[in-house]
Order: structure tokens, then C-alpha cells, then sequence
């Protein structure tokens, strides 16, 4: 029964005993006047180590607790539910990534995450084309208002399938997956980047899913780079378009869980669907679980890169949802609404109309039904963001979208 003790109660427990064998001793030559009052601490004694055995024993402090006191257990309690808000810099995470912070890859990476949506609208344009995403529902934004410049990258949600596109000043590319994904299930992706040789893939679920060759180099965020758009340009957005550039560059709608950023390619060909969280190691450089439940900050579990929840809209999002990856309900579709609610930021690119999100489109299971061939050109439509000048004037540039696609 000792095996069980702390060897501070195991102490207890020998001490005791031995001071009962010595009390039961010395009462042979005792008087018999005191046998009453030797017996009483006997079964003080004996009280006492019964006490200490049945006692239980408080659990050891984990040891990965006792290596990273300050680390976030991987966990399962929230997802984010967006609602396709794309205007007035509301409905999604903002990851401020200049002045640097880790978040900002741009040589080789891996960005995976957990995704549940029904919401099935967008186009995506693949090709010779690193903006070929920016039509589709935006699941993940670091575009670069303008072109030229070191690079960007975006991920987003077009006819329920995937579609991944990086550019590097006039040149880029961008895939398209075949797997629709916007079945009302939960779904990892991961999309990867290979810097040397500007291999890029999608993966759903594990399983390869496209794959192409597109430019070379660094792509990050330009450190210190002067622009029109601070409140939108120096920022890695979750669940929508950054710029708020207008109805032709739809917001994901859908719920979003468990992002993870790495600095290296981690796959390579298929691999086993994920069991559990993404965990925190050497290679990653951000990791967001969505499980603070409320409030505006959104933790970064690796540490270096910590966002902003922008709650607003109509129905209002992003908010939390305990419907998760690992656990979790079907995933509802709110009632849209014909109401438009104008909004407006001091800090905002623009002050513009609020809109709901269009209707969800329910799918059945991956590869039932077939998809839509992605249209031969983009819309030709000029968005028009308002940039701020370091005098406090504004004044509107234009981004044209042509047959050929510019980059925004």
C-alpha cells in the first residue's frame, strides 16, 4: 500500500508505527492506572495512519507543464464562425505582420488549418496569375494593394474548392484544387510553398490536391514598407478580403479552427488526416486555436504574432462556436437578410455599406456532385478602397480588373 504514498506521507506512516510498537512495550511495566491513558494515544496514533493512507494523493504537475509553465495546452473548446461581412474591416482576424513579426513567411511555408462551411460562391481564376484567388470567397489574405512590390499570397474558396495563389511583382501563380470542400463538414487543408523552386500544393484532408510551379524567392511583407492602406496593407487577415474592396471579392463564411504557420514545407506527398490539434514545435512560427471564447485578442499560441478579433455585421461575426474539429455539431446556415447597415472607420481603408452574407448552398459528400469549370476572365469591375496620405487627405486609386487579372 506504501508504493501509492508521497515519501513525505510514507514517513508519516513508519513514524507512527514505529511509536506504536514502542507505546505497547513500555505499557508492560506501567502501572495499571495509566493502561487508560496509553490506550487513548494508541488510538490516536493508529487514527492518524489511517488518516494518512486513505488520504489521496494530489496529482504531478504534467511534465510538459513543467517544462513550458506559460504554454497553451492544445485544446478543443472554440472555433471562429465568420459570416462573409466584407466591408468595413469587421468579420475577421487581423495578424499585424510590419513592423515584422513571425507570421510573415515568405520563403518556404506550410499554412494548414481546419475549415466547415456550406457556402460554395466564388470563382477562381488559375494560370500564369498570382491574384488568380482574389475572386473566390477569401479564407486567408496577405495581398498587397498594388503590384511590384515583394510578393503575396491568398488562399480562398471558389465553387467549394480550394484555390491558392502567390505573386512576385508581374509574375505568379495560382492552382485550383478539385475536391469540393464545402460540404458542411470539417475539413483540414494545407497549402504549401517551396521557395527554391516555386513548388506549391494543396491538400485536403491529407490527400495532394493540386499542384504547380510558381515564382521563386522571398515573397514576404517589404519591412518598413511605406503605403496608403495602413489599416489593411501590413496585415495577415483570417475570413476576409483586406482591402474591403467590394462585392466582386467575396469574405469566407464558414467556420474556421486551429491555423497553423510553419516556415518549412512540411508535406510532401500525402499524410495522415490530423487526430488531434496542431501542435506548437521548432517549425512553427504561428499557431492560431480560436479558444479564448470572448473578447477582441486572439492569442498566438507560438507566441510572436498575436491577432485582433473585428466583430461586426450582419448576423455579426466572427464569434465563437463549440463546434470543432474534434467535437462538435452540424454546422447552421443564418437567415440572410436584405438589410444593408453602413458602417464607417476613421481607420478604415473606406467607410462602406455593410452587407449579409449570401446564402449557403448545401453540398453533399466530397466529389458527388460535379463543379463548375472556373470562368475564362475575372469581372471587370474598378474597386475603389480610400487611401490615407500622410497630410489627412484622401484620395481614391483604381484597381482594374481586366481579362488578364492585376493583382490588388
Amino acid at each position: 500500500m506504501l508504493y501509492s504514498l508521497s515519501p513525505l506521507q510514507k514517513g508519516y506512516v513508519i513514524a507512527a508505527v514505529h511509536f506504536c510498537g514502542e507505546v505497547i512495550v513500555e505499557t508492560q511495566g506501567i502501572e495499571m492506572r495509566n493502561y487508560r491513558l496509553w490506550f487513548v494515544r494508541i488510538l490516536a496514533a493508529l487514527s492518524g495512519v489511517a488518516f494518512l493512507v486513505l488520504t489521496p494523493v494530489a496529482p504531478a504537475t504534467p511534465p510538459d507543464r513543467l517544462m513550458h509553465p506559460g504554454a497553451e495546452p492544445a485544446s478543443t473548446g472554440y472555433a471562429l464562425r465568420f459570416y462573409g461581412n466584407g466591408t468595413g474591416d469587421i468579420d475577421r482576424v487581423k495578424v499585424r505582420i510590419d513592423p515584422p513579426t513571425p507570421a510573415d513567411v515568405g520563403g518556404d511555408f506550410t499554412i494548414e488549418f481546419w475549415m466547415k462551411t456550406t457556402a460554395s460562391g466564388g470563382t477562381c481564376t488559375p494560370g500564369a496569375s498570382g491574384d488568380g484567388w482574389i475572386t473566390g470567397r477569401t479564407i486567408i489574405d496577405r495581398d498587397v494593394y498594388g503590384g511590384g512590390d515583394h510578393g503575396d499570397y491568398g488562399i480562398a474558396l471558389a465553387s467549394g474548392r480550394i484555390c491558392f495563389g502567390v505573386a512576385q511583382g508581374s509574375s505568379g501563380r495560382t492552382i485550383y484544387g478539385s475536391t469540393n470542400v464545402a460540404n458542411g463538414q470539417w475539413r483540414h487543408i494545407a497549402v504549401t510553398r517551396d521557395a527554391s523552386n516555386g513548388q506549391m500544393q494543396i491538400f485536403v484532408d491529407g490527400q495532394l490536391d493540386a499542384s504547380g510551379a510558381g515564382p521563386t524567392g522571398d515573397i514576404s511583407y517589404r519591412n518598413g514598407r511605406s503605403t496608403a492602406y495602413p489599416n489593411s496593407d501590413p496585415f495577415l487577415v483570417f475570413g476576409a478580403e483586406k482591402h474591403d474592396a467590394g462585392p466582386d471579392y467575396p469574405s469566407y463564411s464558414g467556420l474556421l479552427d486551429d491555423i497553423r504557420i510553419s516556415n518549412v514545407v512540411r508535406y510532401t506527398g500525402a499524410f495522415a488526416r490530423p487526430a488531434a490539434p496542431h501542435a506548437v514545435d521548432g517549425s512553427t512560427v504561428a499557431l492560431y486555436r480560436f479558444d479564448e471564447g470572448s473578447g477582441t485578442i486572439i492569442i498566438d499560441a507560438a507566441g510572436g504574432s498575436p491577432g485582433e478579433r473585428r466583430f461586426g455585421g450582419s448576423p455579426a461575426g466572427p464569434v465563437y462556436a463549440t463546434d470543432t474539429p474534434f467535437g462538435g455539431s452540424p454546422l447552421a446556415t443564418p437567415t440572410p437578410t436584405r438589410t444593408f447597415t453602413p458602417t464607417s472607420s476613421a481607420s478604415a481603408p473606406s467607410a462602406t455599406a455593410t452587407s449579409p452574407p449570401a446564402s449557403a448552398t448545401a453540398t453533399s459528400s466530397p466529389g458527388s456532385n460535379p463543379l463548375p469549370s472556373p470562368p475564362p476572365s475575372t469581372p471587370t469591375r474598378t474597386a475603389s478602397p480610400t487611401a490615407t496620405t500622410s497630410s489627412g487627405s484622401t484620395f481614391t486609386p483604381v484597381r482594374l480588373f481586366l481579362p488578364l487579372i492585376t493583382r490588388p
